[in-house]
């Protein structure tokens, strides 16, 4: 937890860096109604049967650390060989994108288990940014980091970040798997 909020302290407007550090510190739903038990982040894993990516305790942190140093460096690069990115958008956006997959999981004995919920933790990190005043730009980049139809490039530095992210482990793993012929 300590590396996302070291991240987090990377966002130069205190008022978005506060809220972004405010929600990893804390993550709990505004609306009351409804009643998701959540894992904690240290033992959240990244990825679920069917996209089995960081699926190890603690997985969802490291992916989202992932996530969030390979969304700075692309954000630079475009800013140096392009045009203007807003780095702290990226950077609350990349920190927040799978947050709430807290409320996706059950323990199940030593595994995690889905349970099925009618609003997907997109939509739940979408919502409660919305309840929570971050700026709509924030809220767009979570609600797009699953598929590229992001407006602004913000978003599409994300997408990809997260995307790069679950295939290389995902793939790395499968790899691993395949050569020693064992389960990971």
């Amino acid at each position: 937890m300590n590396e996302l909020l070291k991240l987090a302290d990377k966002i130069e407007d205190g008022e978005l860096r506060e809220k972004t550090t405010n929600l990893l510190k804390e993550i709990k739903l505004s609306n009351k109604n409804l009643n998701y038990k959540q894992i904690k982040l240290e033992e959240c894993p990244g990825g679920y049967k069917g996209f089995e990516h960081h699926m190890e305790k603690g997985g969802l942190i490291r992916h989202t650390r992932n996530v969030t140093e390979l969304s700075i460096k692309i954000a630079d690069f475009i800013d140096q060989k392009y045009c203007k990115i807003n780095k702290d958008y990226v950077i609350a956006g990349a920190l927040l994108h799978d947050l709430m997959r807290v409320f996706d999981f059950k323990k199940k004995g030593r595994n995690y288990e889905l349970v099925g919920k009618l609003i997907s933790h997109e939509e739940l990190i979408g919502c409660e940014l919305y309840a929570r005043n971050f700026p709509e730009e924030v809220i767009h980049i979570v609600l797009n980091h699953l598929k590229l139809e992001g407006l602004i490039l913000e978003a599409m530095i994300v997408h990809f970040a997260d995307t790069i992210d679950a295939y290389t482990d995902a793939y790395l793993k499968e790899l691993l798997k395949e050569t020693l012929n064992a389960e990971i």
